[in-house]
């Protein structure tokens, strides 16, 4: 099914029946939507309120390419949804503990409306509304201001994500990010893919990950400090083709986050395949490219957690495992991490954010 949207155009809102709305929720409802896709097939659908990847279509050997990305039914959930579907993560992606952290000797207490800070801020890059800068066929800019002080943040930082489709199936979101005092940063995407095609559990997929060692949580997902082996671990271990629910819950590890939530450490180069996944039915692949030194691996525990998510493909609630998340990142708490600093560097005047990640699919049969 095709979204259809109301635009902004200058700033004002074409809607008339969202009349008593704020024009914060007015964006959210009716955000510009803008597609891109290639010779192959393939096409791709981001809005610009989060930077969101709204639908990604691929061909699988259908008449109908398959819908990879899951989707709310209503425009208005895009901003009442409370798991960060498919949007762009900012200022700093996954957790910070206590909300707070030291650049050069200063206290920074970040605005997160929890213990622990979670994907930037109670009012994180999700929730702003991004100007479309560049187009072309195959190609979006999308650019954003974040103020000195924004969510507690150090330092005025200014995000430009281009998402790029190329004719082999391969979409890659490319983040420059500059900032004007040292700051930690760190962009991603937070992709809650099904390749099935259609609401359904995704523990029948097929998962390799191309990573041995993953970080130790404390009950409340926050990095010991400890790096973990998946030899020591097998339920986390998918150096092997397995499906993701053949171990599922069969680990200490996993019983406070209700399954898979956590930073695998990935060692390969940027030209190497960080995760594969392959769809239930056998008929489609997905690999995931980076040059983030972690990805954190999201089986989609608490989609149901909150109030009902209507999916765009059956009107059905999602449940829990609906979707799966790949979120390429450097490792979370980085700031008090003092041990891996050299792995997750500071945003600085000198030292510019400048980082990549890649969605290649493939129709297997």
């Amino acid at each position: 099914m095709m979204l259809t949207f109301s635009h902004i155009d200058n700033g004002s809102c074409r809607c008339r029946k969202f009349e008593d709305t704020t024009m914060a929720e007015c964006y959210s409802q009716h955000p510009n939507l803008k597609t891109i896709s290639n010779a192959a097939g393939m096409s791709v659908t981001v809005m610009d309120w989060g930077a969101t990847l709204v639908s990604i279509k691929v061909p699988a050997g259908a008449a109908t390419p398959r819908e990879v990305l899951l989707g709310v039914e209503e425009p208005a959930q895009w901003s009442s949804q409370s798991c960060y579907f498919n949007a762009t993560i900012g200022r700093y992606a996954n957790r910070i503990a206590n909300s707070r952290f030291s650049v050069d000797g200063k206290d920074y207490i970040l605005n997160s409306g929890d213990k622990h800070c979670l994907h930037g801020g109670r009012d994180g890059f999700d929730k702003r509304r991004f100007i479309f800068s560049e187009e072309g066929p195959n190609y979006l800019v999308l650019t954003l201001h974040s103020p000195d002080g924004d969510q507690g943040f150090p330092g005025n930082f200014d995000l430009k994500v281009r998402f790029e489709l190329t004719d082999d199936n391969r979409l890659t979101m490319s983040y420059t990010g500059t900032c004007d005092k040292p700051c930690p940063a760190c962009i991603t995407n937070h992709a809650y893919f099904n390749l099935n095609g259609h609401n359904s559990s995704i523990l029948g997929h097929t998962l390799r990950l191309n990573a041995d060692k993953f970080l130790e949580l404390d009950e409340l997902s926050i990095p010991t400090g400890r790096v973990l082996s998946v030899k020591d671990h097998p339920a986390f271990d998918f150096t092997k083709q397995k499906t993701v629910g053949q171990d599922f819950m069969n680990d200490a590890q996993m019983q406070a986050a209700l399954g898979y939530d956590h930073p695998y450490l990935f060692e390969g180069s940027s030209s190497e395949c960080a995760v594969e996944a392959i769809a239930e039915d056998g008929k489609l692949k997905l690999e995931v490219f980076t040059d983030y030194p972690a990805f954190q691996f999201y089986s989609g525990n608490y989609i149901h957690a909150g109030a009902p998510i209507i999916s765009r493909d059956d009107g059905k609630a999602y449940a829990n495992q609906s979707g799966m998340c790949f979120e390429p990142e450097y490792y979370p708490d980085a700031p008090h991490l003092t041990a891996f600093k050299d792995i997750n560097p500071l945003v600085s005047p000198e030292k510019p954010l400048q980082r990549f990640i890649s969605y290649k699919f493939t129709a297997l049969n």
